[in-house]
C-alpha cells in the first residue's frame, strides 16, 4: 500500500510538471508542451507567448505556430548572431518578420524586435516588464504564457519572479516563496549564481524606482534633481542591503 501511495504521488507530481500554472489573473508559466495544449490556450485566451530560452530553440518550436491572432516573443540574454547556423538565422529572421510589428505596436514602438536581448540583464528585465504591462493595458482580456523547455529552470523563474516582485511590491524571499507554491517543481537558485545576483539587483533598483521614480518628480522646478539625489541616497542604502542579502542568498531563495 505504501509503495502504491508513493507511486501515485510521484505520478501526480510528474503530471503536474507537464501542466502550465497560473501566476496571476492572465499570466501563466509552464513547460514546452504548454504551447501544444490547444484547449488550455483557447480556454485562457492565450494571445501572447514568451519563450524564455535560446532564441534558435524558441523560433524552432514556434515555427509552425499557426494562430494568427497570437504574438510570440523570444527572451534570450545570450543571443549571438555569430553563433547561428544558416538555418537558425533563417528561422530567426522569419520569426522576427512575423511578430516584430505586433511587438512594436503593443509597446508603442519602444520595443521593435520579437527577439528581446541585452548585454545588460537589468535592461532585459525592464523591457520584459514593460511589454507585459503594455499588453495588459491594451488587451486586458488576453492571456500571457511564459514557457521554457521544462518550466523549472532558473532563467524562466528569474523573469517570472521579476513580474511577481514588480506586481506585488515584494522582495526576493516572498517572490520565490510564491513561485514555489504555484509550481513546486522549479529548481532552487545557486546562492552565488548569476540569476540570484541579478534578482537581488532588481529588488534594489525596483524598490528605489517605485519609491522615488514617479512621473510627478519632474512637475516642479528643481524636483528632478531632488529626485536624482533621493534615488542615489536610496540606492546607497539598498546597496548595503544588497551586500547583506548576497551573503545569505541561499537562505533567501531556497
Amino acid at each position: 500500500m505504501i509503495d502504491q501511495f508513493h507511486s501515485k504521488h510521484a505520478l501526480a507530481n510528474t503530471l503536474n510538471q507537464l501542466q502550465p500554472q497560473k501566476l496571476s489573473t492572465n499570466v501563466w508559466l509552464g513547460p514546452l508542451n504548454s504551447i501544444a495544449q490547444n484547449d488550455f490556450l483557447s480556454t485562457n485566451n492565450i494571445k501572447y507567448i514568451f519563450g524564455i530560452m535560446p532564441s534558435q530553440k524558441c523560433c524552432y518550436y514556434l515555427k509552425n505556430f499557426t494562430n494568427d491572432s497570437s504574438c510570440c516573443v523570444s527572451i534570450d540574454p545570450n543571443f549571438n548572431t555569430q553563433k547561428l547556423t544558416e538555418d537558425e538565422g533563417e528561422l530567426i529572421m522569419n520569426f522576427n518578420t512575423k511578430f516584430s510589428n505586433s511587438v512594436s505596436f503593443v509597446s508603442d514602438k519602444r520595443i521593435n524586435n520579437a527577439i528581446i536581448t541585452n548585454l545588460d540583464f537589468q535592461k532585459m528585465l525592464e523591457d520584459f516588464l514593460y511589454l507585459i504591462r503594455s499588453i495588459q493595458e491594451k488587451d486586458s482580456q488576453c492571456g500571457i504564457l511564459l514557457f521554457s523547455l521544462n518550466g523549472n529552470d532558473n532563467l524562466l523563474s528569474t523573469f517570472a519572479m521579476s513580474y511577481i516582485m514588480d506586481s506585488h511590491n515584494c522582495d526576493v524571499t516572498s517572490g520565490f516563496s510564491y513561485l514555489k507554491s504555484v509550481r513546486p517543481s522549479i529548481i532552487d537558485f545557486d546562492e552565488y549564481g548569476f540569476y540570484a545576483s541579478e534578482l537581488l539587483k532588481f529588488q534594489m533598483n525596483n524598490r528605489a524606482r517605485k519609491q522615488f521614480g514617479g512621473s510627478n518628480n519632474a512637475s516642479t522646478p528643481g524636483s528632478a534633481e531632488k529626485a536624482k539625489r533621493s534615488v542615489a541616497d536610496a540606492l546607497d542604502d539598498e546597496d548595503q542591503e544588497y551586500h547583506d542579502n548576497s551573503r545569505s542568498a541561499k537562505r533567501i531563495i531556497t
